[in-house]
């Protein structure tokens, strides 16, 4: 794996801080729906969805512009899509978590 530039890292943070605010531009209203209505449904700490989530997460991340961030959803299959999903909103949540700790 290629290490991460400053500036993927930097977009990102400004999509999740998007994504805080309610700005969700990177996944359908349904597609997030169904991913987190689903997330009790399976073991998210198996040893191999996890391996896979990093995996996927690390490319999506590395990409530096929107649209080829958006081509690369259209690449994976749907438990890769969905197992994406939770994870940005994971992240999402503990950025809100981590802001709101700091406000304190």
């Amino acid at each position: 794996m290629t290490d991460l530039t400053y500036e993927c890292l930097q977009k990102m943070d400004d999509l999740i801080l998007q994504s805080a605010k309610g700005v969700h531009v990177l996944f359908e209203k349904q597609d997030i729906i169904l991913a987190l209505q689903e997330q009790g449904k399976e073991d998210e700490h198996n040893l191999e969805k996890l391996k896979k989530i990093q995996e996927i997460l690390y490319k999506f991340i590395s990409l530096e512009r929107f649209a080829e961030k958006r081509d690369f959803l259209k690449t994976l299959s749907r438990d890769e899509y969905t197992l994406l999903i939770r994870a940005y909103f994971k992240i999402v949540e503990n950025s809100m978590l981590n802001q709101s700790a700091h406000r304190h």
